[in-house]
């Protein structure tokens, strides 16, 4: 067995360095996989919330993944031509529309899943199952961070 590449000792102590280092090497090989289906990974996201929530408001929807409204109609866009999502005007607001999952999108949804998990057992292979836990246990806490402090900005002067 080959040794494995080393991070250089000057950036190891970087925890945002080392963060960066991996979260850009997991979406590659994540976009890879969502690429093979048309999609971008943030298609998964949007398909995911989806198959969660039932049927939901474009605006929700964005919100729910921070993506600017001026953008989700074109990721709308996408994923209607693809036949994944159904947009339909909202009964409530007829201002609003509501997207919800078709037969198809729960189908690609199903594969992207499966494919998902497969390429999440190559990628953190390193990990035990109880480090890989752990790892997405602190990553969930720095991300509700993350979105408090983007919602505190939003809120300021």
């Amino acid at each position: 067995m080959t040794d494995l590449p080393r991070v250089h000792p000057a950036v190891s102590g970087f925890t945002g360095f080392l963060m960066r280092k991996v979260s850009q090497a997991s979406f590659e090989g994540f976009a890879e996989i969502v690429a093979r289906h048309g999609l971008h990974p943030m298609h998964f996201g949007l398909l995911s919330i989806l198959d969660a929530e039932g049927p939901v408001s474009q605006q929700e929807l964005g919100r729910q993944l921070g993506i600017d409204p001026s953008s989700m109609v074109a990721r709308m866009d996408a994923l209607e031509n693809l036949s994944l999502v159904e947009r339909e005007r909202s009964a409530d607001d007829r201002r609003a529309y509501e997207i919800s999952l078709t037969p198809e999108g729960r189908k690609v949804l199903k594969q992207l899943q499966a494919e998902a998990r497969k390429y999440g057992k190559e990628f953190f292979r390193a990990l035990t199952p109880e480090e890989q836990e752990q790892l997405n246990m602190l990553l969930l806490k720095l991300a509700a961070t993350v979105d408090l402090d983007a919602a505190a900005r939003s809120e300021s002067p």
